[in-house]
C-alpha cells in the first residue's frame, strides 16, 4: 500500500472520518495505530525496530534533560545520537563500507576475510533517524523539552503521512500539532484533497511516465550521448516530479488532519545558484544539514578556508545520508565543490556580467543564471542516476561530449519516446509548467484558482482527477523511498 493506490485512499478516508468522529483525548491512538499499520503493511520485519528506536529516543531525550550540567547532557546526547547512528550505518553502509575494505585489501594483497552479510534496508530509516538526532540534539541545547507523553512522542516518530519519505520534521513544530484539539475545518479538507490530488497528477503523468525511458538509457550497455544528455535532462525532471508529489501528498494527509507540515520544494529547477538551488530544494534536509552538521563544523571558525571545509564535509554527510554507494559520496562532493566555487567566484563573475554588459538586462541574466544552474545540477545527477562509479565516470564523460548536444543527435535520442508518448508527457509537462508559473506570480496557484468562478474551479479539478485515470500510469513507488 503506497500513497499512489486506491487502496490508501480508502485507508486514508476512513482515517479522517474517524478522527473527527471521536474525541480528541482518543485522537492519539487512532494516529499512533493508523502508523504502525501503515508501516507494517509495507515493511513488517522492521516494526521492532521502529518500536525500539522510538523507546530509546524517547528515555534518552529525558535523560539527557534529567542532568545537571552542560557537560553530563553532552555524554548523554553524544551517547544517544552513536547509538541511532550505529543502526542506521549497521542497516544501510555495513557493506559499502566492507566493500570498499575488500577492494583496497585486494589492491594492496592483503588478507581480508569479513564477508558480504545479506542486510535489508529498513524503510524510513534515514528519515526517522534525522527527526530522533535533531530531537535530541534540540534537548540538550535547551530548544525543545524532553517529551513526557509516550504516546504523542511516538506518533511524532511515525506520523505516516511523513514518515517514509519526509518532511523531516523538528520536534518543536509536530509535536505541539498533535496535541491541540483540531476541529473539522472545510478549507484544511479542500486544501488538503487538491495537494493530495496535485501529487497524483505529478507522480502519475509526470515521474513514472519518465521512469522507464531514463532507465532505458541508464540501464543500457551503450547509450549514445545525446540519450545520456537527454536521460539525465529527463531524470533531473523525473527527480523533482516523484519526490515533490510525495511531498505534496504527505503535506496534504496531513493538512485533512489539522497538521502542517513544512513546505520541502520550491521550484528548485528555476534557482538561480546553486546555493539557491539548495534553498529550494529538499528544503528539511538542507536546513537539517545546516542546523546539526554546518552550524557545529563553523563555530569558532573565522578563515574561508574551515568554512570552505565545513560546506565540502557537509555535502559528503548528504551524499552519504542519499546512498550507500561511492557514486552518490562523489554526487555530494560534487555539490560541495559547486558550492565552495560559487561562493569564491561570486565577485569575479559579476565582473564579467558587468564587462559583458549582461547585468543590463536584469531578466536575461536570470535566465542565463537559471540555465547555468540547471545544467551543473543535471551534471551531478549523472553520478546520482548511475548503478556504479565506472558508468558514472563513463556517462559524465558522454555528458560533457560536446557532439553529444548537437541538435540533430538530440532530436535522434528522442526515438527513446514514442510520438503519441511525448505528446502526452509534453502536454502535462506544460500544465505543471503553467502551475508554477501562477505560483511564481501569484504565490500560490491554489489562492489564485480559488478566486475564480465556481465553474473553473471545478473544471479544473475534474481535468485532474480524470488525466490521472485516464492517463497516469504507476511505478514502483517513490524514488526517495529507498533511502
Amino acid at each position: 500500500m503506497t500513497f499512489i493506490s486506491i487502496e490508501f485512499l480508502l485507508f486514508f478516508a476512513i482515517i479522517v472520518f474517524t478522527y473527527y468522529l471521536i474525541q480528541h483525548r482518543l485522537r492519539w491512538i487512532l494516529l499512533l495505530v493508523a502508523s504502525y499499520v501503515f508501516y507494517a503493511i509495507l515493511s513488517i520485519q522492521f516494526i521492532p525496530l521502529l518500536l525500539a528506536s522510538t523507546a530509546f529516543t524517547y528515555f534518552t531525550g529525558i535523560i539527557i534533560e534529567k542532568q545537571e550540567t552542560k557537560k553530563q547532557k553532552k555524554k548523554v546526547m553524544l551517547v544517544g545520537i552513536s547509538v541511532l547512528l550505529f543502526f542506521l550505518g549497521w542497516f544501510k553502509y555495513f557493506n559499502f563500507v566492507n566493500d570498499s575494505l575488500r577492494a583496497i585489501a585486494k589492491y594492496m594483497d592483503w588478507n581480508y576475510t569479513v564477508p558480504y552479510q545479506e542486510i535489508v534496508l529498513p524503510l524510513a530509516i534515514s528519515f526517522y533517524t534525522f527527526q530522533a538526532v535533531s530531537y535530541l540534539v534540540d534537548i540538550y541545547y535547551g530548544k525543545q523539552r524532553a517529551e513526557r507523553h509516550y504516546g504523542y512522542f511516538s506518533i511524532f516518530f511515525a506520523f505516516f503521512p511523513q514518515l517514509v519519505a519526509g518532511p523531516i520534521e523538528r520536534a518543536k513544530k509536530l509535536l505541539s500539532q498533535f496535541k491541540v484539539e483540531h476541529s473539522f475545518n472545510y478549507e484544511n479538507i479542500n486544501y488538503g484533497m487538491k495537494r493530495i490530488a496535485w501529487g497524483f497528477f505529478k507522480k502519475t503523468l509526470i515521474a513514472d511516465r519518465l521512469a522507464p525511458i531514463v532507465s532505458s538509457v541508464f540501464d543500457s550497455p551503450n547509450p549514445t550521448g545525446s540519450q545520456i544528455v537527454l536521460a539525465t535532462i529527463l531524470f533531473s525532471i523525473q527527480l523533482f516530479a516523484d519526490f515533490s508529489a510525495c511531498s505534496d501528498i504527505a503535506i496534504g494527509c496531513a493538512r485533512m488532519l489539522g497538521i502542517n507540515l513544512t513546505e520541502n520544494f520550491k521550484q528548485p529547477h528555476f534557482a538561480v545558484s546553486i546555493s539557491d538551488f539548495w534553498n529550494r530544494w529538499h528544503i528539511t534536509l538542507s536546513t537539517w544539514l545546516r542546523d546539526y552538521v554546518f552550524i557545529p563544523l563553523c563555530k569558532g571558525k573565522k578563515k574561508r578556508s574551515e568554512i570552505y571545509l565545513a560546506i565540502l564535509i557537509t555535502f559528503l554527510v548528504s551524499g552519504i545520508w542519499h546512498g550507500a554507494a561511492w557514486n552518490f559520496v562523489l554526487w555530494g562532493l560534487i555539490h560541495g565543490i559547486y558550492r565552495v566555487f560559487g561562493d569564491y567566484t561570486k565577485h569575479f563573475r559579476g565582473k564579467i556580467a558587468s564587462f559583458i554588459r549582461l547585468d543590463r538586462s536584469p531578466v536575461l541574466h536570470k535566465w542565463v543564471k537559471i540555465s547555468i544552474t540547471f545544467l551543473l545540477v543535471c551534471f551531478s545527477r549523472v553520478f546520482f542516476r548511475s548503478d556504479s562509479v565506472t558508468h558514472a565516470f563513463e556517462n559524465a564523460q558522454l555528458f560533457l561530449t560536446l557532439s553529444s548536444w548537437r541538435p540533430s543527435g538530440m532530436i535522434k535520442a528522442l526515438e527513446i519516446y514514442s510520438l503519441l508518448d511525448l505528446v502526452i508527457f509534453m502536454f502535462f509537462f506544460i500544465i505543471v509548467q503553467i502551475f508554477q508559473y501562477i505560483e511564481r506570480r501569484n504565490t500560490s496557484t491554489w489562492k489564485s484558482l480559488s478566486q475564480r468562478l465556481i465553474f473553473t474551479r471545478f473544471a479544473f479539478y475534474i481535468f485532474i482527477i480524470l488525466s490521472v485515470l485516464i492517463f497516469g500510469v504507476s511505478g514502483k513507488g517513490f524514488v526517495y523511498g529507498g533511502f
